[in-house]
């Protein structure tokens, strides 16, 4: 049984601190499918794996448990460059990744999302010392399960085209991180006419959810300031136990409220919603961009995610050679074409990847 949306009982309130949707998955799917040319556009500029230094000893590989085949194609070549290297790998979930780390039983924790600061504070908390943290991929742009971009939607009689995240800002919480106002009817986004002074109703995922806690990041910088406007939506079940994502009823619910505005994924978008066009920044110097695969490859996209792997290195000290040389790999074009080849994840570009190499030296 879909059940009805219910308010988060913990949300922090403005007035405190001051299933058609899943039948138009194939249509959905086909905007994300990675055709042999976007594959090589994808790969170019990154550099074949060369060993800096020949390593042997074991690697310890734990967490993130949707990515089974990928991670064997990680090791798999990683041991033809380097035949020295043995693997223990045990995948329980991302969840478990971090005390995985820093419980001293993994030496890569492998979490296929950004980390939560709880887990961060957690692994500092035990070790005295943050743990570096790599990305590995982007996420996906529209595959369930992995860690995929979030597109703010509409109704489709809606005529709004186009949103800063500053205005997404301030829709979703009290008020903007800069000071501005909350925007609580649509006259205040541009439109004239009969939409000025409606209401805008607010949907989104349940604050407990994964998806929900990146758009607090990244949307309200952190904040908790939620707006008491919005209307959250947790999982449900089918009557066999598999999960429905709360993005159904999401996007359900705005099908039906032509003053509503949600995010979700296209997976589960129908005709009667539509995505809108997205800028890091307000004013005339504003660039909108669409939410396609190209610009969350590119990560032009704001609301692009992706996956990580944390390990522990003390303060002053190198990387182990040996975990060095595994993510060297992973971070090439030989780990990228696995990214690919897998087809969930999205590969991280070139200049993303310049950033994380970065940090290992």
């Amino acid at each position: 049984m879909i059940t009805k949306y219910r308010k988060t009982t913990f949300l922090l309130l403005c007035a405190i601190s001051g299933l058609n949707a899943i039948s138009s998955w194939g249509h959905a799917a086909a905007q994300g499918t990675v055709r042999p040319q976007q594959s090589q556009t994808e790969l170019a500029g990154l550099h074949s794996y060369v060993p800096l230094h020949q390593v042997s000893g074991v690697i310890r590989n734990f967490g993130n448990n949707y990515i089974p085949d990928l991670m064997k194609a990680w090791e798999d070549g990683f041991q033809r460059k380097q035949p020295g290297i043995r693997f223990e790998t045990n995948l329980p979930g991302s969840e478990a990744a971090m005390a995985g780390l820093y419980g001293g039983i993994a030496d890569l924790a492998f979490i296929g999302r950004e980390g939560y600061p709880s887990e961060i504070h957690a692994f500092e908390e035990s070790l005295g010392h943050p743990p570096l943290g790599i990305q590995i991929s982007s996420g996906s742009f529209q595959t369930p399960h992995k860690t995929f971009a979030l597109m703010v939607f509409t109704n489709k009689d809606n005529p709004l085209a186009k949103l800063s995240m500053p205005e997404l800002s301030r829709i979703y919480g009290c008020l903007d991180p800069q000071g501005g106002a909350a925007i609580p009817e649509w006259g205040q986004l541009g439109l004239q006419g009969e939409w000025e002074h409606r209401p805008i109703h607010v949907y989104g995922y349940n604050l407990t959810t994964g998806m929900a806690r990146y758009f607090q990041r990244t949307v309200l910088n952190g904040g908790n300031r939620w707006t008491e406007a919005l209307k959250d939506f947790d999982n449900g079940h089918q009557p066999d136990g598999q999960v429905i994502n709360a993005g159904v009823f999401v996007l359900d619910a705005l099908a039906k409220d032509p003053d509503g505005i949600a995010y979700a994924n296209f997976l589960y978008a129908g005709p009667s919603v539509k995505s809108l066009a997205l800028s890091k920044t307000q004013g005339v110097n504003a660039r909108y961009v669409e939410p396609t695969r190209e610009n969350a490859f590119w990560r032009d996209y704001p609301l692009t995610r992706f996956t990580s792997v944390f390990l522990d290195r003390k303060p002053g000290q190198p990387v182990d050679p040996k975990l060095k040389e595994f993510l060297r790999y992973i971070l090439s074009r030989d780990g990228m074409e696995s990214v690919l080849k897998d087809g969930a994840y999205l590969p991280l570009n070139a200049k993303q990847i310049a950033l994380e190499l970065h940090k290992l030296d």
